[in-house]
Formats: structure tokens, sequence, C-alpha cells
């Protein structure tokens, strides 16, 4: 195994990328940084650390505390804007910390919670000859732009 085919995109990881072609999130595109970025795991170890100890006493956390977590981090750490998101009327909805929340926490929006955890790994565990391959393939299927790389909502 060379050395390159383990190396990941710090830069990205950290910084950010948009991402397109979200599995289910047909239209939506994502600004997200990689799951696991160091902001991430500070948050992570200190939330863990403030469960009740008899929801994490095997040694796993509990399902509830889990993806309470998860979608902590997602909140403060990872999800950084979309473009793409409407109301029912079409019209956009603009990014927020709020409606943000309401659609990491709220049930109903599993969906778009899973979307933004695919977005987020897949930004994190790339690496940018993988990228490349991808995009390549991507854009054999698509029209939209799957580079994956900060662009303005314009662009």
């Amino acid at each position: 195994m060379k050395l390159s085919d383990i190396t990941l995109d710090n830069e990205r990881q950290e910084k950010g990328a948009w991402v397109d072609n979200v599995p289910e999130l047909e239209g939506l595109k994502l600004l997200v940084r990689g799951v696991n970025n160091s902001d991430w795991r500070k948050l992570q170890a200190k939330l863990i650390e403030a469960v009740p100890r008899k929801k994490r006493a095997t040694g796993r956390l509990d399902v509830d505390e889990a993806d309470r977590i998860q979608s902590t981090c997602l909140l403060n750490t990872c999800l950084l804007d979309w473009d793409g998101l409407e109301d029912d009327e079409g019209k956009p909805i603009p990014f927020g910390k709020d409606m943000a929340h309401q659609l990491l926490f709220d049930p109903q929006y599993r969906k778009f919670r899973d979307g933004v955890v695919w977005a987020a790994t897949f930004v994190g565990e790339q690496t940018a000859e993988d990228q490349a391959e991808i995009v390549g393939n991507l854009s054999k299927l698509s029209t939209g732009t799957t580079d994956g790389e900060l662009k303005s909502k314009a662009g």
C-alpha cells in the first residue's frame, strides 16, 4: 500500500467544502467540514464526558445520547451553509443556526441529517486523488458540479 493511499486532505477536513449530489437530497448543496475535524473531536469528547454514567455504563452510549451528540457536533462544527433548500412553496430557505438545529434534531428530517453525515464523511475521508476520480465518474452521470471545492453560492 502506498502512503498516498491513506493520506487525507486535511485542509478540506478543517475548512470545509461544498458537496452536491448528496444521496436522496437532489438539488441540495451542503458546505460542510469533515467529520472528525479538530473542533468536532473536542466537542464530542466534552459531550461524551458529560453523559451520565448510567447512559454509558456498558462502555457504549445510549442510542438517543449518541444521536444527540452527533447532531450537536454536526450543528456546531460541521454544517456551515446550504444552497438549494426550499419551502413547500419553492421559496429558498436561507441557512441559519435555528433552521439547521431543527433539521438536524427533529426525527422527521432524518433524511437531511443523514445527508449531512454523508457529505461530511465524503469531505473528511476523500483524498485529492479519490476526489478527482469520483468527479470524473460523476461528471459522466450529471451536469452539476461535483468537485467539492469551496464555491460561492452563485457558482
